[in-house]
Protein backbone atom coordinates (compact mmCIF):
# COMPACT_ATOMS: atom_id res chain seq x y z
CA UNK A 1 0.00 0.00 0.00
CA UNK A 2 1.70 3.24 -0.97
CA UNK A 3 0.34 6.75 0.32
CA UNK A 4 -0.88 7.43 -3.14
CA UNK A 5 -3.16 4.70 -3.02
CA UNK A 6 -4.76 6.31 0.05
CA UNK A 7 -4.61 10.18 -1.35
CA UNK A 8 -6.63 8.65 -4.53
CA UNK A 9 -9.26 6.79 -1.86
CA UNK A 10 -9.40 10.47 -0.04
CA UNK A 11 -9.41 11.73 -3.31
CA UNK A 12 -12.62 9.92 -4.63
CA UNK A 13 -14.52 10.97 -1.88
CA UNK A 14 -15.28 14.59 -3.18
CA UNK A 15 -14.87 16.59 0.30
CA UNK A 16 -11.98 18.76 -0.64
CA UNK A 17 -11.15 20.61 -3.30
CA UNK A 18 -8.09 19.48 -3.60
CA UNK A 19 -6.24 16.32 -1.97
CA UNK A 20 -2.08 16.84 -1.84
CA UNK A 21 1.07 14.75 -0.52
CA UNK A 22 4.10 17.00 0.40
CA UNK A 23 4.35 20.71 -0.17
CA UNK A 24 1.00 22.11 0.11
CA UNK A 25 0.57 23.84 -2.84
CA UNK A 26 -0.01 27.53 -2.25
CA UNK A 27 -2.23 26.78 0.86
CA UNK A 28 -5.34 26.27 -1.42
CA UNK A 29 -8.21 26.70 1.28
CA UNK A 30 -10.43 23.47 1.38
CA UNK A 31 -7.70 20.91 1.18
CA UNK A 32 -6.74 17.86 2.68
CA UNK A 33 -3.29 16.61 3.43
CA UNK A 34 -2.02 12.83 3.17
CA UNK A 35 1.20 12.33 4.36
CA UNK A 36 3.17 9.42 5.83
CA UNK A 37 2.73 9.28 10.11
CA UNK A 38 5.52 10.74 11.97
CA UNK A 39 4.33 8.60 15.11
CA UNK A 40 6.19 6.09 16.10
CA UNK A 41 4.11 2.69 15.87
CA UNK A 42 5.62 -1.10 17.40
CA UNK A 43 6.68 -3.17 14.02
CA UNK A 44 4.45 -6.54 13.83
CA UNK A 45 5.39 -9.16 11.62
CA UNK A 46 3.03 -12.74 11.47
CA UNK A 47 4.55 -15.68 13.35
CA UNK A 48 6.12 -17.84 10.49
CA UNK A 49 6.84 -14.81 8.78
CA UNK A 50 6.21 -12.54 5.80
CA UNK A 51 4.72 -15.00 3.65
CA UNK A 52 2.20 -15.66 6.01
CA UNK A 53 1.01 -11.89 6.49
CA UNK A 54 -2.84 -11.76 5.38
CA UNK A 55 -3.00 -7.82 6.03
CA UNK A 56 -0.26 -4.97 6.41
CA UNK A 57 -1.03 -1.42 8.44
CA UNK A 58 0.11 1.96 7.32
CA UNK A 59 0.09 5.23 9.17
CA UNK A 60 -0.96 8.33 7.74
CA UNK A 61 -1.99 11.55 8.57
CA UNK A 62 -4.61 13.53 7.64
CA UNK A 63 -4.31 17.77 7.28
CA UNK A 64 -7.85 19.08 7.17
CA UNK A 65 -6.66 23.08 5.93
CA UNK A 66 -9.69 24.82 4.93
CA UNK A 67 -11.43 28.39 5.69
CA UNK A 68 -11.03 30.87 8.39
CA UNK A 69 -14.10 29.65 9.67
CA UNK A 70 -13.85 27.14 12.57
CA UNK A 71 -17.32 26.01 12.51
CA UNK A 72 -16.66 25.32 8.54
CA UNK A 73 -13.27 23.52 9.09
CA UNK A 74 -14.65 21.28 12.35
CA UNK A 75 -17.38 19.98 9.69
CA UNK A 76 -15.09 19.35 6.68
CA UNK A 77 -12.79 17.53 9.64
CA UNK A 78 -15.94 15.17 11.04
CA UNK A 79 -17.29 14.58 7.30
CA UNK A 80 -13.65 13.00 6.58
CA UNK A 81 -13.33 11.39 10.05
CA UNK A 82 -16.91 9.48 9.23
CA UNK A 83 -16.21 8.69 5.98
CA UNK A 84 -13.01 6.81 6.95
CA UNK A 85 -14.36 5.23 9.89
CA UNK A 86 -16.79 3.49 7.75
CA UNK A 87 -14.57 2.80 5.26
CA UNK A 88 -14.69 -1.01 4.57
CA UNK A 89 -13.06 -3.48 1.47
CA UNK A 90 -12.07 -0.19 -0.73
CA UNK A 91 -10.40 -1.17 -3.29
CA UNK A 92 -8.37 1.70 -4.76
CA UNK A 93 -5.97 1.16 -7.82
CA UNK A 94 -4.60 -2.67 -7.72
CA UNK A 95 -4.82 -2.33 -3.37
CA UNK A 96 -7.64 -3.55 -1.05
CA UNK A 97 -8.33 -1.44 1.90
CA UNK A 98 -10.00 -3.26 4.82
CA UNK A 99 -10.45 -0.80 6.85
CA UNK A 100 -9.05 2.60 8.21
CA UNK A 101 -8.94 3.11 12.11
CA UNK A 102 -8.60 7.05 13.17
CA UNK A 103 -6.18 6.32 16.23
CA UNK A 104 -7.84 9.21 18.22
CA UNK A 105 -10.59 11.93 17.97
CA UNK A 106 -9.62 15.18 15.38
CA UNK A 107 -7.03 17.47 16.61
CA UNK A 108 -7.23 21.00 16.05
CA UNK A 109 -4.03 22.58 15.43
CA UNK A 110 -5.21 26.19 15.06
CA UNK A 111 -4.45 28.47 12.21
CA UNK A 112 -1.75 28.87 9.56
CA UNK A 113 0.40 32.21 8.83
CA UNK A 114 -2.58 32.94 6.50
CA UNK A 115 -5.20 32.42 9.42
CA UNK A 116 -6.73 29.32 7.55
CA UNK A 117 -8.07 26.49 10.09
CA UNK A 118 -6.61 23.09 10.32
CA UNK A 119 -7.67 19.75 11.92
CA UNK A 120 -5.37 16.79 11.90
CA UNK A 121 -6.84 13.29 12.03
CA UNK A 122 -3.95 10.14 12.80
CA UNK A 123 -5.11 6.84 11.50
CA UNK A 124 -4.16 3.36 10.87
CA UNK A 125 -5.15 1.70 6.92
CA UNK A 126 -5.21 -1.43 7.58
CA UNK A 127 -5.14 -2.97 4.03
CA UNK A 128 -4.71 -6.46 2.67
CA UNK A 129 -1.71 -7.62 1.34
CA UNK A 130 -1.14 -9.29 -2.01
CA UNK A 131 1.56 -11.05 -3.81
CA UNK A 132 5.30 -8.86 -3.71
CA UNK A 133 3.88 -6.93 -0.75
Amino acid sequence: MMLSDVLDYIESLGIADYVYTGKMPDKKENAIGVYNSKHQHSYKEAIGGPALESYGTKYVTFLVHWNKSPRDTEKAAMTLFEAIRRAREVTVNQSKIKFIQPLYDIQDVGTDDSGIFEVVIEAAVIYEKGIGD
